[in-house]
């Protein structure tokens, strides 16, 4: 879609979501959509990550935690969640930051990094990191979008922060394959963005979008997630 397609669009739109990622440079969807931005708008809505939290140390994480980004990717989405503030606050149009977890769903988990052989189970003391299932975004953006002007900014997660290994074993279970093998964080080669991933530890609630929009993740862990992927996956291999 052309930029001057996209204004029009959101000129005659009450809602929007920008998920488009940052460059360097910025948000794109912000460059393309700021003039189109107006308080008819009823809710713009910007996707954004919890890697501006940067490392907590294994703490619990909430919307007021200090924002500690140090990775290309956090510093890239802080600056575009500034940009986005800076252009919506003044103004008085009704922004909502959410701040996603590492996101997974069908084609794109841990059970298909087992089957094209990349899966590894390295595994560091106190490391865990936040998730969170493809559907479970929908249904709390549709929350959000049914409720706006609650919060200006929400975590995007499931229940239960785990362990990058804890998530391989259990999806070679599912398998019937057995994991690989273990290898400590210590003495594991692995590339430069590996190595920022296992330098950030945190747990990230998801508290306050259950408390004000009544949502409830439909997969509270990995592991619900994962067992819906493989059955759905066997049921369209058996039909």
């Amino acid at each position: 879609m052309a930029v001057q397609d996209a204004q029009q669009a959101a000129a005659e739109a009450d809602a929007i979501l920008v998920v488009a990622p940052p460059t360097e440079s910025g948000c794109p969807g912000l460059e393309a959509l700021s003039p189109a931005l107006s308080k008819q708008m009823r809710w713009i809505a910007y996707a954004s990550s919890t890697a501006v939290y940067g490392d907590q140390q294994g703490e619990w994480t909430y919307e007021n935690s200090p924002l500690n980004a140090a990775s290309a990717t956090g510093l890239r989405r802080l600056k575009a969640e500034r940009a986005w503030i800076d252009r919506c606050q003044p103004a008085g149009l009704p922004l909502v930051i959410f701040r996603l977890a590492g996101i997974y769903g069908p084609g794109r988990s841990a059970l298909d990094r087992l089957r094209d052989g990349t899966a590894r189970r390295i595994e560091k003391n106190n490391h865990a990191l936040s998730r969170i299932h493809v559907d479970d975004i929908v249904t709390l953006l549709e929350a959000s979008l049914q409720r706006p002007n609650q919060h200006p900014v929400y975590n995007v997660c499931d229940d239960e922060p785990a362990p990058t290994a804890d998530v391989v074993t259990y999806a070679a279970t599912l398998l019937g394959v057995e994991p690989p093998t273990p290898e400590p964080y210590e003495s594991a080669v692995i590339s430069r963005a590996a190595e920022r991933y296992f330098l950030e530890s945190r747990r990230i609630s998801n508290a306050l979008a259950r408390q004000s929009l009544g949502w409830r993740p439909q997969y509270p862990s990995y592991r619900e997630g994962l067992t819906a992927i493989f059955r759905a996956e066997s049921q369209t291999h058996f039909t």
